[in-house]
């Protein structure tokens, strides 16, 4: 089976068909009809998961909102609270990305939306092109953290995780690691003497807050309503597209009828993507589940090293690598049905695995030769990689500790679950 998949990624087969590739393996060595029935049962299963409907809907909701351009009014409201420290726009990158998270759910989208607007005028501002590329790659990797993100939904529904728990422990953490890119932004906009801008007065504040609360709305009646109780996170979504509608048809009227047929079909290629992958993986996982594989690898590593952390360590370390290649959503489906049990046998609790996996992998979307983020970012902001690189090792390095800290304080990841008996602690 891990031939197999080595080898269909080597020669160049998606990650949905190399880990079906495998799962074949599995019906050979058997020789069973029954096998195939069982993971073609289980794929369908998969695909056609209540919970996964929100993945379309959430990426449909972010299409809208992007595509109606409103982008400009949260980096408004961004501008007027951390404009005035040093490294403003630095700031005001960290501070849009976290709004924008609430919005899109995803990375990529984050950087292409965001990074096309503040990169330019960073660098008009005197911000080496090197170092807006890289600021804005690592303020991205707080969109699959903070809800609603699109890898939760997909890891919840395959891990049978509570979403709504994942998303309370994403938002403690992420505004945690926020704080920490913002903290390091100062530090390095000062070593580099970047400017500030003058402190907003409240006229500027409310007139930003007026502009912007509409899209600011969505991911508050979001968490809202899931937190509170109102709806599910598959109701959720189906609101955040109503909302969306609304807010880009009807109040903005940046988007027209038109355009639905364009921004329906992106949202459906992107949905379909991550759905059949997520469909296959079922299969992969029941087969790694029959076949006793986490155990199997526990019982090699421990023979190796009878040491806990030494064991996680490089488990983690096999993550970072990983996670240099493919798509955290990728490995998430690929090691997740191997690592999880080895993460549970050793006390962790299903949310703080979950955050554990989703933050280190996000560190690989930092590092080259394929990390997701830089690749974005260096197109979008017209920068070099090498270029781009002197000014990243910093943040790759706080992205490291910070997920150490995740992993040894684990009351960043369960105290809203707990406190919100969300369950999943």
């Amino acid at each position: 089976m891990i031939v197999a998949l080595i080898v269909g990624v080597m020669i160049g087969l998606p990650i949905f068909a190399a880990m079906g590739l495998s799962t074949l393996v599995h019906y050979l060595d058997t020789g069973r009809e029954s096998t195939l029935l069982i993971l073609n049962q289980r794929m369908f299963n998969g695909l056609t998961s209540f919970t996964f409907l929100a993945v379309p809907m959430f990426i449909l909701a972010g299409e809208l909102m992007v595509r109606g351009q409103l982008i400009d009014k949260l980096l408004d409201v961004a501008r007027v609270f951390v404009g005035h420290f040093r490294g403003g726009l630095a700031q005001v990158n960290i501070l849009s990305s976290v709004f924008f998270a609430g919005i899109s759910g995803s990375g990529q989208a984050d950087i292409a939306a965001m990074g096309s607007t503040i990169m330019p005028a960073m660098i008009k501002d005197g911000y080496p092109r090197g170092y807006a590329a890289a600021i804005t790659a690592q303020s991205a990797t707080l969109s699959p953290t903070l809800p609603p993100s699109i890898v939760m939904v997909i890891y919840g529904a395959v891990f049978g995780v509570p979403v709504a728990a994942l998303f309370a422990a994403g938002i403690s953490v992420g505004i945690f690691m926020a704080i920490a890119y913002m903290v390091m932004a100062y530090w390095t906009c000062r070593k580099y003497n970047l400017p500030k801008h003058p402190r907003a007065n409240m006229a500027e504040v409310m007139s930003a807050l007026r502009a912007g609360a509409v899209t600011l709305g969505l991911p508050l009646i979001i968490l809202g309503g899931i937190f509170g109780g109102i709806f599910t996170t598959v109701e959720a979504a189906a609101i955040a597209v109503l909302y969306a509608i609304i807010a880009t048809m009807v109040i903005y009227r940046s988007v027209t009828i038109s355009d639905l047929g364009s921004i329906f079909a992106s949202a459906a290629v992107t949905s379909a993507a991550v759905v059949v992958i997520s469909g296959v993986a079922l299969s992969f996982s029941y087969i790694v589940a029959v076949q006793h594989i986490p155990q199997q690898i526990l019982d090699a590593l421990l023979a190796f090293s009878g040491n806990e952390y030494v064991v996680l360590a490089m488990i983690i370390v096999v993550l970072l690598v990983a996670g240099m290649f493919v798509g955290r959503t990728a490995n998430i489906l690929l090691f997740g049905p191997i690592i999880i049990p080895i993460f549970y046998q050793f006390g962790y609790a299903p949310v703080h695995t979950g955050l554990i996996i989703i933050i280190i992998l996000g560190v690989g979307h930092l590092t080259p030769p394929v990390g997701g983020a830089i690749l974005t970012a260096c197109l979008i902001g017209k920068c070099s990689m090498p270029e781009m690189l002197k000014y990243m090792w910093p943040m790759i390095i706080l992205e490291v500790v910070l997920a150490i800290l995740i992993i040894f304080i684990p009351q960043l990841s369960t105290f809203l679950p707990t406190f919100m008996e969300l369950g999943g602690v």
